[in-house]
């Protein structure tokens, strides 16, 4: 199964998407310590969330062109 703090960052993402609808794995990394997100992101799908992943294209802090995920909640479930 999960180690303990997989499921408190998982716990953290859901909450997050809850409140403010998208999240970057920067914003995972910098408030929540989640540096797999894509695989948190997987995890939730699995469970019935609606997710979509938009991808952008900015640049970085070196002034390089790179792509980014923004996953934004679209069907929220109830937990049980």
């Amino acid at each position: 199964m999960f180690a303990t703090n997989n499921k408190s960052q998982i716990s953290d993402v859901i909450k997050h998407l809850r409140k403010y609808k998208t999240i970057t794995s920067y914003e995972a990394i910098k408030k929540y310590g989640a540096t797999r997100l894509s695989g948190i992101i997987y995890i939730l799908r699995e469970r019935g969330f609606g997710i979509e992943t938009e991808m952008i294209q900015g640049k970085n802090r070196y002034g390089h062109m790179t792509n980014y995920a923004i996953y934004h909640l679209t069907k929220d479930i109830e937990e049980v």
